[in-house]
């Protein structure tokens, strides 16, 4: 059996019934034609700089964040060994 696919969008599934009218062909004809014309938008350069600030901001707060590790002696008294 072939893949199907369901357009959920009322809209979407509009125009493509009414393309497929107008031009005698099948709705995944239509789909498939707008597919195939279809092509993303590449990220303007600045988007690679706000990607870059945010990692490096992320980092820096991660590293505000992490506490260094205390060793679990610290948590007793040396004299006795009990929990101070």
């Amino acid at each position: 059996m072939k893949d199907q696919v369901h357009i959920r969008n009322a809209e979407a599934a509009q125009l493509a019934r009414a393309l497929a009218r107008q031009t005698g062909r099948t709705i995944g004809e239509v789909v498939l034609d707008a597919l195939r014309q279809y092509r993303p938008h590449p990220m303007p350069p600045e988007h690679d700089n706000q990607v870059a600030r945010w990692r490096r901001l992320l980092r820096r707060d991660r590293a505000r964040l992490t506490r260094p590790e205390v060793p679990i002696e610290a948590f007793y008294d040396e004299s006795t060994g009990l929990p101070t």
